[in-house]
């Protein structure tokens, strides 16, 4: 990244990515009123977002490691963030909704999504996906 000096204009492509920025299109599907991220498998190795060909994947999995983010040029602050795993050996980023301080590594996590985004919440204390 170039640096700018004091009175110069940085270009667009100097300024930091969004953090978790929507992308194009819908990265999940909703059957049953229970919502799956649309990933890719290539050759035996699952990857998000999804490439050719599309598998489903969720809706439960399990928060292996979370942070809540205090500080951000994209996002209204604080938001939490965290990595879930699904039963299928796939780890995602994810915004996390509904966190509270019972927040905790291998707790239950549930997709969800509003507005056109997916998430994650905590599940009922003591289910287990």
């Amino acid at each position: 990244m170039d640096q700018a000096f004091s009175g110069e204009r940085l270009s667009e492509t100097d300024y930091p990515t969004a953090d978790l920025a929507p992308k194009k299109g819908t990265p999940f599907v909703v059957r049953g009123g229970e919502t799956y991220l649309l990933c890719g498998n290539a050759d035996g190795a699952m990857h998000f977002p999804a490439g050719e060909p599309t598998v489903e994947v969720g809706p439960t999995g399990l928060l292996y490691s979370h942070s809540t983010v205090h500080v951000s040029a994209a996002r209204a602050t604080p938001y939490t963030i965290g990595y879930v795993d699904f039963p299928n050996g796939l780890r995602v980023l994810a915004s996390v909704r509904g966190a509270d301080a019972s927040l905790g590594c291998d707790v239950p996590v549930r997709l969800a999504n509003a507005n056109g985004e997916w998430f994650v919440e905590p599940m009922v204390q003591g289910a287990r996906p």
